[in-house]
């Protein structure tokens, strides 16, 4: 297996923004619109699986914590870090992999409703219909800003029929976006995922993750393709940048080395000034999640721009110097 087939096939299960297929953000949010019909099932009945952190992020905000029947790896970690898991039952059941799902495991907890990403499950939602489930489609993967991601929230707020609750998270996370957000003309490259031959996933300018590095003072290099393409090294050396962001793999040491091995990188900005920052597990979550949460990235970002955060952004850097919450209405 090339270079290449391995970083696709790694990047189809990383918790990272996982660009499965390439559909437009407009068709994708049609058709979760189309297909989500309010829910008219009594709370007391309420059995959810959520298999997204974003869509967890939203479930746990709006108090639906204590109906979470499963939940994935990546969303309980997420929990642990913020000391949550007490807001889920202590017998969840965790599942260790999002893509493909475990239909099968899925169907052993008899839910009322599994919460999914599209940009994640796409392929497998009818598969999931066919077996009995009741599908609830969400997707902020490809949201180009937060008032879409607010859209989900409040998506997900009606079926449930907590329409208040999700209104309260909305004004909440507006009034952090207004706190956090500045102006400012740094040019950033984000660097999604490295693959092992050096080429590299990013963000695109229709996607929210553009949105947080402008609101946090940056301009995003490459803001001028669409959706998350996966770049060469070349094109990151055009772009000059003056900072790099770069998702973690595996750890730091790795991460680093791997940027170090791109040709030429000496030439470029950010490397001669010492602007490189890696983005651990819990950084990641902030930048790459579109939920909640997600606005503290913009204060992250702004952080990182005016260089008061360490070359390697923790877990526990993040919690001690952004003071991150997540609000339950």
């Amino acid at each position: 297996m090339d270079d290449l087939s391995i970083c696709m096939k790694i990047w189809g299960i990383i918790l990272a923004v996982v660009v499965i297929i390439a559909i437009l953000a407009g068709v994708i949010y049609t058709y979760m619109r189309a297909n989500n019909n309010v829910s008219t099932t009594s709370s007391h009945n309420l059995r959810i699986i959520s298999l997204a952190p974003s869509d967890t992020q939203v479930l746990i905000a709006l108090g639906l914590g204590k109906y979470i029947v499963g939940i994935d790896y990546y969303s309980y970690s997420l929990l642990k870090y913020l000391n949550l898991t007490s807001q889920v039952p202590a017998n969840v059941t965790v599942f260790s992999q999002i893509y493909p799902p475990n239909i099968s495991g899925l169907l052993l907890l008899h839910p009322s409703i599994v919460v999914v990403e599209y940009g994640l499950e796409a392929p497998y939602i009818s598969q999931m219909e066919k077996a009995g489930l009741n599908v609830l489609v969400t997707n902020s993967d490809y949201a180009y800003s937060f008032s879409q991601i607010e859209e989900n929230i409040m998506e997900i707020a009606k079926y449930f029929n907590v329409t208040q609750q999700g209104e309260e998270l909305i004004n909440w996370m507006n009034e952090k976006i207004a706190d956090f957000s500045t102006l400012g003309n740094t040019t950033i490259a984000y660097m999604l995922y490295i693959c092992p031959n050096l080429d590299f996933y990013t963000a695109g300018g229709n996607v929210f993750i553009n949105s947080i590095i402008v609101q946090g003072g940056g301009i995003n290099v490459f803001s001028t393709y669409s959706d998350y393409p996966l770049l060469s090294p070349d094109e990151l050396l055009v772009s000059n940048p003056q900072v790099i962001i770069a998702q973690e793999v595996s750890n730091f040491s790795y991460t680093e080395s791997l940027i170090s091995q791109i040709p030429g990188i000496k030439n470029v900005k950010a490397f001669n000034a010492s602007r490189i920052y890696i983005l651990g597990n819990l950084a990641t979550d902030l930048l790459n999640e579109p939920g909640p949460l997600s606005v503290y990235a913009i204060l992250m970002v702004h952080d990182i721009i005016n260089s008061t955060t360490p070359k390697y952004v923790t877990a526990s850097w993040v919690k001690e110097n952004l003071n991150i919450e997540l609000p339950i209405f």
